[in-house]
């Protein structure tokens, strides 16, 4: 008689099987369209920067030494939700994983908060080290990362499901970025926080080590830069632009996401009531609102 397998086969198994590969953003894009749902222990091994048989092990309940991180990563391509990860932590280590990383409410500036969720595309805000504080529904949808409380530059950096969802991911945002990161340690000395996100790109990825210590681009933000990329459960590759808003007096940034120029005000013009859409372009007689 076969004996059952063990639990965190089982579980494995099924949510590998529920995910859809083009939930995962350009996965299909690099790979090929699939006729049906799941995701192979291959494609997992891709997806978390892991090993086919490393992660074999994983599934197969093999009792090994696995790491928060690789466990996180697991979570995060499958989408589990808070107690599908504890489950995953309890059966692979047999402890309580740490909580996701979630802002102190405390400190979240609440009209800032209010804009985010006003906006109708994906918008979210950060501090200096890039910790994600609030993000609203659409950034949740289009970047499934933030969903787990990681933060910006070393997902951008270092997540292997960044270079498929970034296009031209080297030149077009890893470059940029780590010019960013460059100039911010520089601004900010004493911030132990963002100190800890350098360290954690240069030993998680060798190529982001290398193009923040040796590349030469130089970027101070990215406001008003358009790139590309893939979204999730969508097909192609589409065009955004960077919108990036300041709070002078904490600190805070708010960055919005949206559909370039023309594509981007006529999106906002069909949202709005007929009574303030003419507000922003002006009506015959009146200047335009600042």
């Amino acid at each position: 008689m076969t004996a059952s397998p063990p639990p965190i086969t089982r579980m494995l198994r099924t949510w590998r099987k529920r995910q859809d590969p083009r939930a995962v953003p350009g996965f299909t894009e690099r790979y090929g369209k699939r006729n049906r749902k799941g995701l192979t222990q291959a494609d997992m091994a891709l997806l978390t920067g892991m090993s086919e048989g490393w992660y074999r092990k994983l599934e197969t309940g093999a009792q090994e030494n696995y790491s928060d991180d690789v466990l996180d990563r697991v979570a995060r391509i499958l989408g589990l939700n808070d107690a599908e990860r504890v489950h995953l932590f309890y059966f692979a280590t047999g402890h309580e994983p740490a909580p996701r990383k979630r802002p102190d409410a405390g400190h979240l500036d609440p009209t800032v908060t209010a804009l985010v969720h006003q906006q109708i595309w994906p918008a979210y805000t950060f501090g200096p080290d890039w910790d994600i504080r609030v993000f609203n529904e659409h950034a949740g949808r289009d970047f499934p990362w933030m969903n787990h409380g990681v933060n910006v530059m070393i997902w951008a950096l270092t997540y292997p499901e960044a270079r498929l969802q970034l296009i031209d991911w080297e030149e077009s945002w890893a470059k940029p970025m780590a010019s960013q990161l460059r100039l911010a340690a520089q601004a900010n000395r004493g911030n132990q926080r963002l100190a800890e996100v350098i360290r954690e790109v240069k030993e998680r990825d060798p190529v982001a080590k290398k193009i923040l210590e040796e590349d030469h681009t130089a970027i101070t933000h990215p406001d008003g830069d358009v790139r590309r990329l893939h979204l999730p459960n969508r097909d192609g590759e589409f065009e955004v632009e960077f919108i990036t808003f300041a709070r002078l007096r904490n600190n805070t940034k708010m960055m919005i996401v949206m559909p370039p120029g023309d594509a981007a005000y006529r999106q906002a013009n069909s949202a709005m009531p007929s009574t303030m859409a003419s507000v922003p372009a002006g009506t015959p007689g009146a200047p335009a609102s600042a």
